[in-house]
């Protein structure tokens, strides 16, 4: 929290520094653009009792996100974190009850502990957004997807939700059928009386905790189960590769496609393996660009098809990071989230 409240004041007063220039008689566009991020005051803009809670708040529902456990019912002193432990049930378990006792038993849980700190980072967030003359939270992140230039090209951040709905609406024909289909193989696995046929899916079935991805629904609903199998992670396992040998593919691809190679550092510094001496590490799989080309990812990696997909897209993080380092500091991050 100290470092943070030294940035937060740091930034408070370039910011406020920033708020001096007229930006509308600045001919240059990236200038401008640099002028403008800056005057966005972010969570700065709190008091400083306040921008504090709302640090501890977010520390704090990280630490439970990444170190709560859930306890087996028939065995209280056997308890599971989220990763790796319950993610790889919803990854792998075909046992309906097993499912959903992870299921449940992270929302009921953790979710629980989550819930009064989560409120409270709403109304914090909330408060953000009004004091930056923004409508809600969700109006500011929004604006992450806006556009002012180059001419013909403006984008509004209201256009945004127009553009999700009617995309919805395109490939939504698509997603029903393939819902019906998804449903039907569920349903030869878990039987009638535990799937609907037209009703929804059960969250719990989805191959994740999140019902997001469906990578791993695969194996039960190949549709040609005698064409080669697209999921790698038996070749993988059977050629005996490793995380390193993984990520070293992923760098290959990049490689390949004429982007850079990952830094000496990098394979020196990261963490791609859970760690084997009793450390407790938040596994969630992310990328660090931490200045002066020191470029890391964090990761409890597996061979899995869905470790070595999570590989691409992590060290794909880095790579935007590597090609961003040459623009200001202000330019360094994506376009906007739908890039990076």
């Amino acid at each position: 929290n100290e470092a943070s409240s030294k940035w937060s004041e740091f930034y408070d007063m370039a910011s406020r520094n920033a708020s001096s220039f007229p930006v509308h008689s600045i001919e240059d566009d990236l200038i401008k653009l640099q002028i403008e991020i800056l005057q966005d005051r972010g969570s700065s803009v709190l008091s400083p009792e306040k921008y504090n809670r709302l640090s501890t708040v977010l520390s704090t529902m990280s630490t439970i996100y990444s170190t709560g456990t859930v306890c087996k019912i028939n065995n209280p002193s056997e308890c599971l974190v989220l990763e790796p432990g319950l993610d790889a049930i919803m990854a792998d378990s075909t046992d309906y009850h097993e499912r959903l006792w992870a299921w449940e038993g992270w929302r009921a849980d953790i979710g629980r502990m989550m819930r009064p700190l989560y409120e409270e980072y709403v109304e914090l967030e909330n408060e953000v957004a009004k004091l930056n003359n923004y409508s809600d939270y969700g109006d500011y992140w929004r604006a992450n997807y806006e556009a002012k230039f180059p001419k013909g090209y403006e984008y509004k951040r209201d256009q945004l939700i127009e553009d999700v709905e009617k995309t919805f609406e395109q490939i939504k024909p698509l997603y029903q059928q393939l819902h019906a289909y998804v449903r039907h193989q569920l349903e030869q696995v878990y039987g009638p009386e535990l799937i609907s046929s037209t009703g929804c899916l059960p969250a719990h079935l989805l191959g994740d905790m999140w019902g997001r991805f469906w990578t791993n629904l695969y194996a039960l609903t190949v549709p040609y189960p005698a064409k080669p199998n697209i999921d790698v992670t038996s070749a993988m396992v059977q050629k005996e590769w490793d995380a390193i040998k993984i990520f070293r593919t992923a760098e290959a691809f990049f490689i390949s496609i004429g982007l850079a190679g990952m830094t000496e550092n990098f394979w020196r510094n990261s963490m791609l393996t859970e760690p084997t001496d009793n450390r407790k590490v938040v596994c969630h799989p992310t990328a660090w660009d931490l200045g002066k080309n020191d470029y890391r990812i964090k990761m409890c990696a597996k061979v899995t098809m869905d470790d070595f997909l999570t590989a691409h897209h992590e060290m794909g993080h880095i790579e935007y990071d590597m090609a961003y380092s040459v623009q200001p500091y202000l330019l360094r991050s994506g376009a906007n989230e739908g890039f990076h």
